[in-house]
């Protein structure tokens, strides 16, 4: 890679970031190009040179965002021996953090969006589905050692998806009877009546 080219995924990736926190801020429809130039540190013409529209801005906010959390997945999750540990951390790691969650905030962006965005519609539905399927490998590595019970696995992800989906929206969106605490132990809730442990694993989680 030449110097040029590496200073212009520098730049990038510097509009990017600054994309997705003014999104997250301030929501895409009110955003400007001005609001993104100011958090990067450049013109709105050098912007609109690497984007050209805000869906643009969009789609790859949303990728940096999913491949930090895929990074920290891979980074962590094989590590993890014990089956119910493992899918505590992917689901403690993919769930709300709190009220106003900007990564969170920004897939609201994206899901408002894709309604009428083909091309924003594609991107979520290929960055769902690659979550979902960490999600199932989890659960087959449960299954293959014992510690989960699941005919389907697949099904048992996209039941367990749409429960951290609903409560991290609840919780971003900043519920008066839903927290953190709340939030992840309801998941795991999920997670066990669906998986159906033994008494022995549902111990040691």
């Amino acid at each position: 890679m030449t110097k040029r080219r590496a200073k212009g995924q520098s730049r990038e990736e510097l509009v990017v970031g600054a994309a997705a926190q003014a999104i997250a801020e301030l929501g895409l429809s009110n955003v400007r190009f001005t609001d993104i130039a100011e958090r990067a540190g450049m013109t709105p013409g050098h912007v609109t040179y690497y984007f050209p529209s805000k869906s643009d801005l969009l789609m790859r906010a949303i990728r940096l965002s999913e491949e930090s959390l895929v990074a920290q997945v891979a980074a962590e999750i094989d590590r993890i021996r014990d089956p119910w540990k493992r899918l505590d951390r992917l689901i403690s790691l993919s769930a709300a953090s709190g009220p106003g969650d900007p990564g969170w905030v920004l897939w609201f962006q994206v899901w408002l969006t894709a309604a009428n965005d083909p091309d924003i519609a594609r991107v979520h539905d290929e960055l769902d589905a690659r979550w979902r399927a960490i999600l199932v490998g989890v659960i087959r590595y449960g299954c293959e050692l014992g510690a989960f019970e699941a005919a389907d696995p697949e099904a048992v992800a996209l039941i367990l998806s749409a429960v951290i989906d609903g409560l991290s929206i609840q919780l971003t969106l900043g519920s008066s009877s839903l927290n953190r605490t709340q939030l992840l132990r309801s998941c795991r809730a999920a997670a066990r009546l669906h998986l159906q442990p033994d008494v022995e694993a549902a111990g040691r989680s």
